[in-house]
């Protein structure tokens, strides 16, 4: 918004606004609650700081005080919109040079004041006044006539793409004639090289384009968006003439499909994968759109009236939108198909409770000219209820008791609960398991780093130094997320974090750049709670680090599931304490490698890799850890400090209090105990700067194989022959440069050598 800087003249008097300008002016007046508010972007190293969670700015919006409160305007644009404003606002800038009519308007009035005014300036003034009048009621009826044609104008481009013609293009998939797709589709696969259709897409699209209900399994990153999606693009593809037919009436058809998944993020990601998939396709402007919490709501709004074909909602925002209008949710109900992308995840208790209000108000408001249900097509990688049990040591697994699997076929028990929870149409829905005897991918490598709760920090730098790439860390607690990115970023290694602190735009913003970091650099690592866990397709994650071992079984299987996908390999490892591996890693172990047969028994970690550690380099990296865990420590207790002293500062005022030290009586011990323990880990400014130094020239001294040896060509292996070879890591002089998945393979279940 523009500010005007007021005017060291003398003031002269106001000019009445017209008739004309008052209507419009009152036209421009917008309610607070129906503005565009925009989120802004903060930087990441801010987080909430100070308790500040976000700020929001508008667009194209003038702001007055009128009677001490405040009005918004909406601008408009063109020279005859500043105009308008400038005579609302009573003429605050400096007086431009009067009109020749301006100057006789003023006689006139001083006439007026002094009795003097004619009958000639009486009928002169009535006439302006009839003149005005009908300009007035003739603009009215244009900007109505305008804004209609826009709206219609807007409608009919929205939907021109309707009339795209079938691509012409040499079609060379043969293994996809057995699936019936049009070629607007099959020009989609080609392009993406989609050749081969995945085990899940072969037996799971020809039911769902037959019209049955479909509960569907497969590992992650196994095809199951595109098993559920081509389906709904084809059905939508089919009523082609039939949407056509609907908006040659001005009607607005319900959606194709309507997708629901349990986070934004995987939202934003199916919306993102179904566009490429169909850019050959007839789709009406925006009409694969993104319902999630995070955005803006009025926009949202605004796409939902286009009628889009397939919507992709997380059930909190999409209940927000329909309960507020009968309309929409008439409309949305009678959709064709309803998915559920990670069902099992939708489905636990707590969960539930908003996917099931939409689901009766749906069964409530559709119109069953479109049938009486729709089709519910279900996929997840998980469906034991076993699964989603705390790993604790109370929760221990009895010997005697068969652990049930995690398949479909013959899994009275997963059908059931489906059946009671969704309105399925078919009695019974068709079952694809891809995945029958196991949950983690075959693809992936699980490995072990036995190492104490409180060495975390070393082994997790060993390993990303010691085998570089993208990789993906899994944290518990959003505290020690924020905690590990500076620690590693002073450490030289490119962090980014995603935490469901973060708003919705900074969580995208940070996926971008790791992305990005991973295009550009050897080495790149984002580090994520488990918000990141389902639904993330970020390619090429060469390897998933859980930091700290999930709290239950299907946790871990999502989180491992980030690697290897589309048919690649990548490895899973795990940092396990002592005290975590004799019960929680061990009830973890059991559950995961039960999914093929009930009487499965596994001896804790006899089924996992134990990674190689070369205790020599960690001992070369304890300091360099030390240090920088002496300034991440520093960093978040700094943060925490400023956030401490805003809170009691403003407690202090609504209190009255006018000391704010006296606001300590009010604390208790626990308070207190933790301000001390963030003051004791403040640095100061100079003992900052004495630690980057002392990181500096650390991180300067070469990392060495062997570092007691005195020269590089003593012992068995030549160093300077690899060096100039060029076989040597880039990390460690005299260490072989080898990938995390091929050392595990070497292995081959052996146990670690002891050094």
């Amino acid at each position: 918004m523009a500010l005007r800087k007021k005017s060291s003249f003398k003031s002269h008097p106001k000019k009445a606004p017209t008739l004309k300008q008052k209507h419009r002016r009152t036209d421009k007046i917008i309610k607070a609650d129906a503005l565009n508010w925009k989120p802004v972007e903060l930087p990441d190293h801010m987080d909430d700081y100070g308790g500040l969670y976000g700020i929001e700015e508008l667009e194209g919006v003038d702001v007055k005080m009128v009677n001490g409160k405040a009005e918004f305007i909406s601008k408009e644009s063109g020279d005859e919109a500043e105009d308008d404003n400038d005579e609302f606002q009573g003429f605050d800038d400096m007086p431009e040079p009067q009109t020749k009519k301006q100057r006789t308007d003023k006689k006139e009035n001083e006439k007026d004041k002094k009795g003097e005014k004619t009958s000639q300036s009486k009928e002169k003034t009535q006439k302006e006044k009839k003149t005005e009048t009908k300009d007035d009621k003739a603009a009215n009826k244009q900007d109505q006539k305008d804004d209609k044609s826009n709206s219609e104008e807007l409608m009919a481009n929205a939907f021109a793409a309707l009339d795209i013609p079938l691509p012409d293009d040499e079609i060379d998939l043969p293994h996809w004639e057995d699936i019936s797709l049009s070629p607007y589709l099959l020009n989609g696969l080609q392009s993406l090289g989609f050749k081969t259709p995945t085990a899940i897409q072969k037996s799971a699209i020809p039911l769902a384009l037959e019209g049955k209900d479909v509960i569907g399994k497969a590992t992650t990153g196994s095809g199951k968006t595109l098993a559920y999606g081509l389906p709904i693009l084809e059905k939508h593809i089919q009523k082609l003439t039939e949407l056509k037919e609907s908006r040659s009436k001005k009607i607005i058809p319900p959606p194709s499909g309507i997708i629901f998944a349990p986070t934004r993020e995987l939202a934003h990601q199916v919306v993102d994968h179904l566009n490429k998939i169909s850019k050959f396709a007839p789709l009406p402007q925006n009409g694969i759109v993104s319902i999630t919490g995070g955005l803006s709501i009025q926009k949202q709004e605004r796409l939902l009236e286009y009628g889009p074909s397939i919507i992709v909602a997380t059930p909190g925002r999409l209940l927000e939108l329909i309960e507020k209008n009968g309309d929409l949710a008439k409309r949305l109900g009678s959709t064709d198909t309803i998915v559920l992308d990670e069902a099992d995840r939708l489905l636990q208790d707590g969960h539930f409770e908003e996917f099931e209000k939409i689901l009766e108000l749906f069964y409530k408001q559709r119109d069953h000219a479109h049938g009486y249900k729709w089709q519910t097509l279900v996929f997840s990688a998980t469906f034991s209820k076993d699964l989603f049990g705390k790993l604790d040591k109370k929760g221990k697994q009895k010997d005697n008791k068969a652990v049930t699997s995690g398949g479909l076929i013959g899994n009275t028990e997963i059908l059931e609960l489906l059946q009671k929870k969704l309105r399925f149409r078919d009695p019974k829905p068709s079952l694809c398991d891809a995945n029958p005897k196991e949950i983690v991918s075959g693809q992936v490598t699980e490995a072990l780093v036995e190492c104490g709760a409180s060495e975390r920090d070393l082994y997790l730098y060993y390993f990303l130094l010691m085998y570089p790439g993208s990789t993906l860390v899994f944290a518990n607690a959003v505290d020690s997320v924020k905690r590990l990115v500076p620690f590693l970023e002073s450490l030289k290694i490119p962090a980014f974090s995603i935490h469901s602190s973060m708003i919705q735009k900074q969580r995208l913003r940070a996926l971008e750049r790791f992305k990005a970091a991973t295009e550009n650099s050897k080495t790149a690592v984002l580090i994520a709670t488990d918000v990141a866990a389902r639904g993330l397709d970020i390619p090429k994650i060469d390897h998933v680090a859980h930091y700290h071992l999930p709290r239950s079984a299907d946790v871990y299987i999502h989180r491992s599931g980030r690697t290897a996908r589309a048919g690649s390999e990548g490895v899973s490892v795990m940092f396990c304490s002592p005290q975590e591996a004799s019960g929680p890693f061990k009830k973890l172990r059991r559950l995961v490698a039960a999914s093929a047969e009930k009487s499965s028994k596994v001896s804790g970690k006899g089924d996992v890799k134990l990674l190689d550690v070369d205790y020599d380099l960690v001992a070369q990296l304890k300091e360099r850890v030390r240090v920088a865990s002496k300034l991440a420590d520093s960093a978040i207790a700094s943060t925490a400090t400023r956030k401490e002293n805003s809170w009691v500062k403003q407690a202090a005022e609504d209190l009255g209090i006018e000391d704010v030290n006296e606001l300590d009586m009010f604390e208790d011990d626990v308070i207190k105990k933790q301000k001390k323990r963030n003051e004791g880990k403040k640095l100061t400014n100079d003992e900052t700067k004495a630690c980057k130094a002392e990181l500096r020239e650390l991180l300067a001294v070469p990392l060495r194989k062997n570092h007691r040896r005195s020269y590089l060509t003593s012992g068995l292996e030549n160093l300077a022959h690899q060096i100039v070879s060029g076989k040597t890591s880039e990390t460690v002089l005299g260490r072989e440069a080898v990938k995390a998945l091929d050392e595990l393979k070497s292995k081959k279940g052996k146990k670690r050598k002891q050094k």
